[in-house]
C-alpha cells in the first residue's frame, strides 16, 4: 500500500480536528496545543467562530477591530492520539465496491497518522492477534507512521479470540489517567460488539471517532466466504429474502450504534473505498469540530 504524502501535505493544513474537552485546533501548522483557559500564557486573537468559548472573548479589542476576537491559550502539551485497528481473517475481504478491506483499513491508519503526527501530536497503536494485544508507543513525526503500519500489517491477518469491545476495555485498563484522542477503526461486526458502556466508558477523558469499513454483502454472483473458506451456495446467494434480511440486521447494528454514538459524542463516519479514505478521515476531523455525533 502506497501512501500520497505529497497529497497529504497540502490537505493536512486544513484540516481540523475540534476536541471537546480542551482543545480548539491541533492541525494549525504549530507543535503546541492551543488550550482555553485564563491560567496559560496568552498565544493570540482569532475571529470568534459558533463554538467557541464565550468567556474568552476579549471585548476591548474586538472593539478596536469590529469583529468579534477570541483570546488563546497555549501550553507545551502535545496531544496522545491513539489509533485502534481491527484484525481477523475478516480483514482478508472485499467491500461492497471490491475495495480489499485490509488495504482501506492501512490506508486509514496511515492517514490518521501521517496528519496528526506530522503536526507534532504522539500517535500510538493498538491492535489484537495471535500473541494477545500489540501496542507502539506514542511517537509525533511522519515517520512514526511507517512503524504504525508495519505493525498493522504484521498483525492484521490474524485471528484471536477477543472481540472488539473486549480490546478497547483493555486498552483503556492500560491507559487510566492518559487524556487521549482515539480512533477506531473496525467494521460492521466491530461496531455491533461495542456497546454503550464501552463508549461511554471511552468517552471519560477522551474523544473518540470510529471508522467503520463496509462489508461486501453475502447475495450476489460468486459470494466467498472468508471465513468458511468457501464459495457461498448459489441458492443462498442469490436468495432475496437472504439479501433482505442482512440489510435489515446491518441497518439494526448501524442504527443501535450510532444511538449509542450520540449519546456518548462519538463520531462515526463510514467507508467502502481505499480512494474515499482520505475525505473520510477529513469528515471525521470536521463533523468533531461541528460537534456533530451519532
Amino acid at each position: 500500500m502506497e501512501l500520497d504524502y505529497e497529497y497529504l501535505a497540502r490537505i493536512s493544513k486544513d484540516a481540523v480536528l475540534y476536541t471537546s474537552r480542551k482543545t480548539t485546533n491541533i492541525l494549525d501548522g504549530g507543535y503546541n496545543s492551543v488550550y482555553r483557559g485564563k491560567s496559560l500564557e496568552f498565544y493570540d486573537f482569532k475571529e470568534y467562530s459558533l463554538g467557541d468559548d464565550i468567556t474568552s472573548i476579549d471585548w476591548k479589542s474586538s472593539s478596536k477591530t469590529d469583529t468579534i476576537l477570541v483570546r488563546r491559550y497555549i501550553a507545551e502539551k502535545k496531544h496522545s492520539v491513539l489509533v485502534i485497528g481491527d484484525t481477523g481473517s475478516k480483514m482478508d475481504a472485499d467491500t461492497p465496491t471490491g475495495d480489499y478491506k485490509a488495504d482501506i483499513a492501512l490506508m486509514s491508519m496511515g492517514v490518521i497518522g501521517y496528519l496528526l503526527g506530522r503536526q507534532g501530536s504522539d500517535v500510538g497503536f493498538a491492535c489484537t492477534g495471535e500473541k494477545g494485544i500489540t501496542t507502539t508507543p506514542f511517537k509525533s513525526g511522519g515517520i512514526c507512521v511507517e512503524e504504525l503500519l508495519r505493525t498493522y500489517g504484521g498483525s492484521i491477518f490474524q485471528d484471536h479470540p477477543a472481540d472488539m469491545n473486549s480490546l478497547i476495555m483493555d486498552i483503556l485498563q492500560s491507559f487510566p489517567t492518559r487524556r487521549m484522542i482515539i480512533f477506531v477503526i473496525t467494521d460492521i461486526a466491530g461496531l455491533k460488539a461495542v456497546n454503550n458502556v464501552t463508549l461511554s466508558r471511552m468517552t471519560e477523558k477522551n474523544d473518540v471517532y470510529f471508522i467503520c469499513i463496509d462489508d461486501a454483502p453475502v447475495t450476489g454472483p460468486r459470494v466467498y466466504d472468508r471465513i468458511g473458506e468457501e464459495y457461498i451456495d448459489r441458492f443462498l446467494a442469490g436468495s432475496r429474502s437472504l439479501k433482505k434480511a442482512e440489510e435489515e440486521e446491518r441497518n439494526k447494528i448501524l442504527n443501535r450504534f450510532k444511538l449509542d454514538a450520540l449519546r456518548n459524542r462519538v463520531v462515526l463516519e463510514r467507508v467502502s473505498t481505499e480512494s474515499a479514505v482520505v475525505d473520510t478521515v477529513l469528515n471525521l476531523f470536521e463533523r468533531g469540530r461541528s460537534g456533530i455525533f451519532g
